[in-house]
């Protein structure tokens, strides 16, 4: 919770109405029935709706909980007891709300720490003078900013697109160089959004608005291009750490050069030569790396979730390479031909496919038949694949299938009749009972959301 003193500007208590209420002695008109003032208590403790602000003098102070309340304004003298209930409204952890802030008009600070002090011990961690939050603020921004020293971005918000992509990709290529320097910059920079959420609305933080809003830009990229997961950061904590500041500084969407290739074709694939050509001819290295990464890695997990049997390689090879470049076994450009041609083979195994005349689950099917070497040649296995498809395609159908033993007990007949009737003489009645255990189990695999 943080102290904010403003002497001499009065008339302001905290966050939107007036409210009297009746007395036994005089009958005072109130603007709403209880009914309506319960529907208004609950929107205002509703963070996604209004009201966002209010005004009261003796309501709401005490055993009204709203957790997602941000700043309160005192100009009214308390003490003891109600004095630290009301300062509670504010200091509640709301997910990720770093603290409260708490605007004082009339001095209340010593009887503050009073009140607090009978309740539990008072340290320097439970009122923060505001004033040294912005100190700590404007130290963690230069912070930030030196990581893109030499490079114009304090108007990044007056550039073309063209002008803009260049500039966030010059960015990115700063904060990719390592491991070590982007686990500082997200560190850095998520320290710099929770004292700039801690800090609103002061007027410091209007100042470096639109320097967040560019480095949000870059944080974004570096998720958007991350193949793996970026354990630094926290999806619950940036989530709601946005949902807090998120009016304030609002982030675009990152402008770079891949945001440029999108315009028009949405679709951008890791297998389309065009796009490899451009990916191989960029300048910008750490970033071509991350891109053809990303887009191929994307490519491959979306076939793996079909046909793990044709395309698991292929994500093996891709994390070797990155491994191996992480290693410095592989120059940036020699690991980027390396992901390149992996992409190229990743085309060539689902173009071998498409030649097959199949549909991609009887693709999945005759790769895993294919390995067994259980069958005379591949036109038994094509046709083993396609009956299979034919034959449990309906019963797959049913909602859930794989939770039904009846259901799945049809499917185990099905397979093993047709593994006997076309794997003869080489199929033993035992190989066609496990086969068709394997059969079935890689069917809820591939076919569980279909179902």
């Amino acid at each position: 919770m943080r102290l904010q003193k403003f002497p001499g500007i009065h008339r302001w208590l905290w966050l939107c109405l007036v409210i009297k209420r009746k007395t036994r002695q005089n009958s005072v008109p109130t603007f709403r029935n209880e009914k309506e003032l319960k529907e208004l208590a609950n929107k205002f403790k509703n963070p996604d709706s209004e009201p966002e602000m209010a005004i009261v003098v003796d309501m709401w102070l005490t055993g009204f909980d709203v957790p997602c309340l941000h700043t309160m304004y005192f100009d009214k003298p308390m003490k003891g007891h109600s004095l630290a209930q009301a300062i509670a409204r504010v200091n509640r952890v709301f997910k990720d709300k770093p603290g409260g802030l708490v605007v004082d008009y009339i001095g209340i600070a010593d009887d503050l720490k009073k009140s607090l002090g009978r309740y539990a011990t008072v340290s320097d961690n439970i009122l923060t003078n505001i004033e040294k939050v912005i100190t700590l603020l404007k130290e963690k921004y230069d912070i930030v900013s030196s990581f893109f020293t030499g490079l114009d971005f304090k108007n990044w918000s007056k550039l073309s697109e063209e002008e803009l992509s260049r500039l966030t990709v010059s960015c990115y290529e700063r904060v990719i160089k390592s491991e070590e320097i982007k686990k500082s910059f997200l560190k850095n920079f998520i320290a710099l959004k929770k004292l700039y959420a801690l800090a609103s609305p002061h007027p410091e933080t209007i100042k470096i608005r639109e320097g967040i809003r560019f480095f949000e830009m870059i944080k974004k990229m570096l998720v958007r291009y991350e193949h793996r997961q970026v354990k630094e950061i926290s999806k619950d904590i940036e989530y709601e750490m946005n949902q807090l500041i998120s009016k304030s500084i609002a982030s675009e969407e990152p402008v770079d050069i891949f945001s440029l290739m999108s315009k028009g074709n949405p679709y951008i694939s890791a297998l389309d030569e065009t796009i490899l050509q451009k990916i191989k001819e960029m300048n910008y290295k750490n970033y071509a790396l991350q891109l053809v990464s990303k887009l191929l890695n994307d490519e491959i997990r979306v076939r793996l979730k079909i046909n793990p049997y044709r395309y698991r390689q292929f994500s093996e090879m891709l994390e070797d390479a990155i491994e191996r470049h992480n290693q410095k076994l592989l120059t940036t450009a020699e690991v980027i031909d390396k992901l390149v041609e992996i992409a190229r083979e990743v085309k060539r195994a689902e173009d071998e496919g498409k030649n097959l005349n199949v549909t991609p689950e009887e693709l999945a099917f005759y790769d895993m038949l294919n390995q067994k070497g259980l069958f005379e040649n591949e036109l038994v296995i094509h046709e083993v694949a396609k009956d299979i498809v034919n034959t449990i395609g309906p019963l797959i159908k049913k909602v859930d299938w794989n939770k039904k033993e009846s259901i799945k007990s049809r499917i185990r007949t099905a397979l093993k009749d047709i593994l006997l009737k076309k794997g003869l003489p080489k199929i033993t009645y035992d190989e066609a009972d496990k086969l068709s255990k394997e059969l079935e189990k890689f069917a809820e695999e591939i076919f569980a959301k279909v179902s």
